[in-house]
């Protein structure tokens, strides 16, 4: 049982002093971010979705769209979305809520964060549970002079607005009868009262002496433990129209009123048995219910407690609504934002991904973008525009890749492969390639073709199907033979290969790696052509090859041919030495459920686990880590990542949309003799400044002075900080690189050093 009485609130203001505050209630930990994230090594973009319209404010003249993919702005109809997301300085793309205090100060709630908007400049208060601290969601707030009032997903939050510069002052969590720590859905503030719908039910007290807050006996509540007229406690929406309080929860809207003995007297508004509610907007008295009917939209226009029209919205569920602009706009949870004109619906286009939970990326030669996303289609970039591809998927998208003809493959959960031809969509399931359906519900699950792997050698293509129905889980196609039966071979259980609960694959010279669900991992010989090589396959373990865990997540062949895996409970990579495998110490900041591995050209491995995402330098085996809190990376958890050969790009496929890695070397060379070193001339004004190579595979860098003294050899995966192999800063003066691969081919050039 947790104690309530006893919680600590630790606020920690710019870094720098940290102060203490014991108060009655849940715990938070405010942290100050005065400025947008710094950038050094690298730069980041972000893509994400809008798909979520969580709220809708007018304010000075303009519309503020609060959303799944950041803020956006609308000055008019006709004018061009402006978006505000993490990189922006909000810190955070996952926005809840905006007002806009006396002070003409804009507060943005997100994700973990209060954003202060003043002046064009954004302040981020990070809240944090003092139990796991963690970072926990934001909903709602209200204005209160120098005060704003929080509604989080732990209860109420009290924040002050003047004293030192932002702080928190107190936090509640008992409210009444309710259980503790509900989550704040709407708060509403009527003279001295203040109202909170909650997820178990609505309370309102007396906020004229803030200490009495405190208290869970100077809270009234309306639950189903006092009113048998409710069914349900969740509460979403409150509302005041003249003297009466309207609360909304998922099943009805409720009229309240307070006798001049202060007893509560509820009714409820007749709207839909079948309904589920979402939000109430107010326009005069007029109230406006969002509701959802078997997944489509309907607007209850409530007034004098009658409903006096309905509105249908379409196919969508609606969760926020305005009128701006001489439109009635509506926001909705999955579809994005509408408008309404004369009863007419129309979709609002605002850009961005279709959905933020990204299964995959992958990008051609021209720098066209595919995404895989979880319950919709693939989708190709063009512009700020992301186009659908017309084709049924089942559940998922899953993976892609781009072949050695620049087109595209789509893996999906249920109807196999799809290929882009130029503009031509090409299936391939049990009808007309080697994959096959699902083992599970036959005959029904025989037809649903489940792929969770894909690689290509060139010629050939290596494809998954998970548990198939013919034992035979690895399919291989011969890219110049697709649309023959005869062009198409399969790897399985005579081949040595038992298990057909794939996860993830990958290809190096002649070798096929798949990684299993329980069962370690599978690597088969295909030779350099494999419909004529013998295939046979072994079995990896943690039993017999001290595979760290059996539950394998992914698969990746190294530059050098050595096959990591990424587990549920570390990495692994094999050594032939001694031909087994090596547990790799991860760094103590990033989680041993790593999700996913890629390596880039120089050998640098990408780690992707569920709080961060990992680099690994090949020479010396040091780690960079990246969250969400010291980079621009959108989301911690990672689910897949794709190193894009052309550009040296880095993208990483996350649940909240994906980001796009892009090293300062600027766009990577692979002919040694083109290698680069820049800036140049190296001006040397602090240690933070260092001279980089574009070259985009391994090797080692030698520097020399202008006699030919050896001043320092490193790997050019290494930027250089003007000092020799002592440690010793190198005096200003024209200096010579030499660059050699394992090949021992020579690239060369010139630096001029400049010491400030």
């Amino acid at each position: 049982m947790v104690d309530y009485s006893d919680f600590i609130l630790y606020i920690h203001i710019t870094m720098v002093h940290t102060k203490n505050y014991k108060i009655i209630a849940f715990a938070v930990c405010l942290l100050l971010l005065l400025s947008s994230i710094s950038v050094d090594a690298i730069e980041w973009e972000n893509y994400t979705s809008y798909e979520e319209v969580r709220n809708l404010k007018v304010i000075d003249d303009s519309l503020y769209i609060a959303t799944s993919g950041g803020l956006i702005v609308l000055s008019s109809f006709d004018s061009s979305p402006i978006s505000f997301q993490k990189l922006d300085g909000l810190g955070t793309n996952n926005i809840t809520d905006i007002i806009q205090d006396a002070n003409s100060d804009k507060w943005i709630t997100g994700f973990g964060r209060l954003i202060k908007w003043s002046d064009n400049t954004f302040e981020q208060f990070l809240f944090f549970d003092n139990l796991n601290n963690n970072l926990f969601p934001l909903h709602t707030l209200k204005d209160d002079d120098s005060y704003i009032w929080i509604g989080s997903s732990l209860g109420l939050v009290l924040f002050s607005k003047v004293n030192d510069g932002g702080q928190i002052e107190d936090s509640y969590a008992l409210f009444g009868d309710l259980n503790p720590s509900p989550s704040i859905n709407d708060i509403v503030l009527q003279n001295d009262t203040i109202w909170v719908a909650t997820s178990d039910g609505v309370a309102f007290a007396d906020y004229s002496n803030l200490s009495l807050l405190k208290s869970p006996s100077n809270w009234t509540t309306i639950s189903t433990r006092n009113f048998a007229l409710l069914d349900n406690n969740e509460f979403v929406s409150i509302v005041s129209v003249n003297s009466s309080m309207y609360a909304l929860n998922r099943t009805g809207l409720y009229k309240i009123d307070i006798d001049n003995f202060g007893d509560v007297n509820l009714s409820e508004i007749t709207l839909s048995s079948t309904a589920s509610f979402q939000n109430i907007s107010l326009h005069g008295d007029t109230l406006v219910v969002l509701a959802d009917d078997a997944n489509n939209g309907f607007l209850y226009n409530v007034l004098n407690d009658f409903v006096i029209s309905i509105t249908s919205v379409g196919a969508v569920s609606p969760i926020s609504e305005v009128t701006f602009d001489n439109y009635q706009w509506v926001g909705s949870e999955k579809n994005g934002l509408i408008t309404v004109d004369n009863l007419i619906v129309a979709d609002y286009e605002l850009g961005g991904l279709p959905n933020n939970d990204v299964s995959d990326i992958a990008v051609d030669s021209k720098g066209t973008m595919y995404g895989g996303f979880d319950n919709k289609t693939f989708a190709q970039s063009s512009g700020l525009l992301w186009e659908d591809f017309n084709f049924g998927l089942g559940q998922d998208a899953t993976v892609t890749m781009i072949d050695s003809l620049d087109r595209v493959w789509m893996g999906t959960w249920g109807k196999g492969v799809w290929v882009l031809d130029d503009t031509t969509l090409i299936n391939y399931d049990e009808n007309n390639s080697s994959l096959r359906g699902n083992s599970d519900n036959p005959p029904t699950g025989l037809g649903w073709v489940y792929t969770t792997g894909m690689d290509t050698d060139g010629r050939y293509v290596y494809l998954t199907s998970y548990r198939a129905a013919n034992d035979f889980p690895i399919a291989i196609g011969d890219m110049n033979n697709l649309n023959s039966i005869n062009g198409w071979d399969s790897i399985g259980v005579t081949n040595g290969l038992s298990n057909t609960f794939l996860t993830s694959l990958d290809y190096d010279e002649g070798k096929v790696a798949v990684g299993t669900e329980s069962d370690g991992v599978y690597e088969c010989t295909v030779g350099d052509n494999p419909f004529i090589s013998q295939k046979i396959c072994r079995h990896l373990t943690r039993e017999n090859s001290l595979l760290v865990s059996n539950s394998v997540r992914d698969v990746a062949y190294a530059p050098d041919g050595a096959l990591w895996a990424a587990t549920n409970f570390g990495l692994s990579r094999y050594d032939l030495g001694i031909d087994f495998f090596r547990d790799i110490i991860l760094p103590d900041e990033i989680s041993s459920d790593i999700t996913a591995l890629e390596f880039d050209s120089r050998g640098n491995l990408w780690i992707g686990t569920q709080n961060g995402l990992g680099l690994r330098n090949p020479d010396d085996g040091s780690y960079e880590i990246f969250t969400t809190f010291n980079s621009g990376l959108i989301s911690d958890y990672i689910q897949n990542i794709t190193f894009d050969k052309f550009t040296g790009k880095v993208y990483v496929a996350t649940d909240k949309g994906f980001s796009v890695i892009s090293s300062l070397q600027g766009k990577p060379v692979f002919e040694i003799e083109k290698v680069i070193a820049f800036p140049n001339p190296f001006i040397i004004n602090s240690s933070d400044d260092k001279l980089l190579f574009n070259y985009g595979l391994s090797a080692n860098v030698s520097i020399f002075n202008s006699s030919g003294e050896h001043i320092i050899t490193m790997s050019v995966n290494h930027s250089w900080d003007g000092k020799n192999d002592k440690g010793n800063d190198v005096a200003s003066g024209a200096y010579f690189f030499l660059v050699k691969d394992e090949n021992c081919n020579i690239g060369k050039g010139k630096i001029l050093l400049v010491r400030n």
